[in-house]
């Protein structure tokens, strides 16, 4: 749910508890949830006995004594029905006072993450269950909240997307919301968390991100990954006055290749050039497919003498590779070196200039500019 949506809900969730008058006479269209609208049934019965109870008259008799006696059967039915609800969601619901300490938390918990509530309860955010960065965000909120305390202002809703650990050690996503609960008085009473396994949406979200940056047939990395991955690079470069090295390489006579073999062993060529590659390189290094038969290299920390080395040993690991069909396949490269001596542009331009000159000195070469 988006963070907006969430903040409506709340907000009317809140005045429906609170009876005031500014709650809406329906939920929020986008609230279709069946354990909302069952949740939202539920706090209308409560609502309902409250104004039963309002009703006592100076002498202290109740108006009604058979619809309060109905409306308490009911209340107790909802709190039941509630209260299961609540122990049965998928979710993580739980509360957290001042001081940062649990004060409830649904069984839920032990279902995600291995931790038993009796383990959690009472327990301070120094549990292991929350990693440095949550603890962060969990105390900076508390902070927040006991400030506005003291400000006599209102706490806003917080929403945070974080990793953590199972009790076993495997991790797993959650996206946490947390909302500060008022008492009749409209004082703070405490934080109420709800938090969700996103697991497998982070899951597919990362995949849709790799494959918005992976060229499709060779699984490197594609132009427009290398074009953010230049940009950083020579970001980080001006900043800490270290040189970085591009290389640009192009795979002699693939034409030749695809006309003589078909395009299905062009393709073949570049899959199995792509391996040695991806092998080729440190953990620091980047190499992605620039276009057709063209591969660029990104190499931090590398001066002239080390990028002419790397680029030499990438040839002859080419070179001595035995590929199936044509049986030797040999590639042309162009290095050259940023020091801050130029913009970006310039760079691909001097590693391009540099490769065509490998290729008229009789390809197979590597040249430097």
């Amino acid at each position: 749910m988006p963070s907006e949506d969430a903040k409506t809900l709340i907000a009317y969730l809140k005045a429906l508890i609170h009876d005031e008058n500014t709650a809406p006479s329906s939920p929020p269209e986008f609230a279709e949830d069946q354990d909302f609208m069952d949740l939202h049934e539920e706090l209308l019965k409560i609502r309902e006995f409250s104004r039963a109870l309002k009703s006592v008259n100076p002498s202290g008799e109740i108006c009604d004594i058979a619809q309060l006696k109905r409306l308490e059967r009911e209340l107790r039915e909802s709190e039941a029905k509630h209260r299961l609800l609540v122990e049965n969601i998928n979710d993580i619901i739980s509360t957290v006072d001042r001081q940062g300490r649990f004060t409830y938390i649904s069984p839920s918990v032990e279902k995600m993450t291995g931790y038993t509530v009796d383990e959690i309860m009472h327990h301070h955010l120094e549990l292991n269950y929350f990693q440095p960065e949550t603890r962060k965000i969990m105390e900076k909120t508390l902070e927040i909240v006991n400030q506005k305390v003291n400000d006599g202002t209102r706490f806003d809703t917080v929403r945070f997307e974080q990793k953590q650990y199972r009790k076993d050690g495997s991790f797993f996503w959650t996206d946490t919301l947390i909302t500060a609960i008022y008492d009749e008085n409209d004082q703070f009473k405490e934080l109420l968390a709800v938090t969700r396994n996103t697991t497998e949406q982070v899951k597919l979200r990362d995949q849709i991100i790799k494959l918005s940056q992976t060229d499709k047939l060779t699984q490197l990395y594609n132009r427009s990954k290398l074009d953010d991955l230049l940009e950083n690079e020579y970001r980080r470069s001006n900043r800490t006055d270290l040189p970085f090295a591009v290389i640009l390489l192009d795979v002699d006579q693939f034409k030749w290749i695809n006309d003589h073999f078909g395009h299905q062993t062009g393709d073949a060529v570049l899959v199995e050039l792509a391996k040695i590659l991806r092998s080729s390189i440190r953990t620091t290094d980047s190499v992605g497919r620039w276009g057709g038969e063209e591969f660029l290299f990104i190499l931090p920390d590398t001066d002239e003498s080390g990028a002419m080395s790397f680029a030499e040993k990438v040839r002859m690991r080419i070179c001595e590779a035995h590929f199936e069909k044509p049986k030797h396949v040999t590639a042309s490269f162009g290095v050259t070196v940023y020091r801050g001596d130029c913009r970006l542009e310039t760079i691909i331009t001097r590693a391009d200039n540099a490769m065509y000159a490998a290729k008229k000195a009789g390809r197979n070469q590597v040249h430097r500019i």
